[in-house]
């Protein structure tokens, strides 16, 4: 199979199964939100979410200049982003609710994940593309504001709710599914062979079915933490 054709697969499962997991997640994790009683200021989560952007493109920028390799892109992607999105609940462990610093951070990542998008979604504008190929970015691109959310959701929950090693359990995973959706477009990119690419996908789709479960399993630590407070 062509490159092309393997990345056209590759769009549709994020649009179709990546539609259906980040629905179902992005529930969820709203019905979470409205369960927990503390409310966050919109300009803290707003200039958070833009502030932590800019921070991640600088520091990915200075990765790529030193490091080529599709492989180490989409790695260090993942490891920046997922620790920055976190990066609110760290400065402010001790400082908060447990509710609010989970509402503070989510909101945060949905602001960061939003204005990412805005930023491919305007560069989508100005490339020419045929057979409907930009609604199809489009779509995925809506799908990955969920993703950044679910990502961040998972490690977030265990790191207020649950245990350490849960937290780093669910740190990695998020690197992992963000590194590899990230890397069969930057292998493509970088001109590797399609076996690799191939894999990626492999592995990305595998993330993508590990995401409903690894939601479902950190947003019940919230919610058992929510009926132990009640009197």
């Amino acid at each position: 199979m062509m490159i092309a054709g393997i990345l056209g697969v590759y769009i549709g499962v994020i649009v179709l199964l990546g539609g259906l997991v980040a629905l179902d997640g992005l529930k969820k994790v709203r019905e979470k939100w409205e369960e927990l009683p503390e409310t966050v200021r919109i300009p803290y989560v707003f200039f958070g979410g833009i502030l932590l952007l800019f921070i991640s493109g600088i520091l990915e920028l200075s990765v790529w200049r030193i490091y080529r390799s599709p492989l180490t892109m989409a790695l260090s992607i993942g490891i920046v982003e997922e620790s920055l999105k976190l990066s609110p609940l760290l400065i402010l462990l001790k400082r908060g609710e447990k509710s609010y610093l989970w509402k503070l951070t989510i909101g945060t990542a949905v602001v960061f994940a939003v204005f990412e998008t805005l930023s491919y979604i305007s560069a989508f504008a100005f490339t020419p593309t045929r057979n409907g190929t930009q609604m199809l970015l489009f779509g995925v691109r809506l799908v990955v504001v969920a993703f950044h959310v679910l990502w961040t959701a998972v490690p977030l929950s265990y790191l207020l709710y649950g245990k350490n090693r849960e937290a780093l359990a669910g740190w990695a995973f998020a690197v992992f599914a963000h590194s590899v959706y990230d890397y069969p477009v930057l292998a493509a990119s970088a001109g590797e062979n399609e076996g690799m690419i191939a894999a990626g996908v492999l592995l990305s789709v595998i993330a993508i079915l590990s995401l409903k479960i690894a939601v479902d399993r950190a947003l019940q630590t919230v919610r058992k933490e929510i009926i132990s407070a009640l009197p």
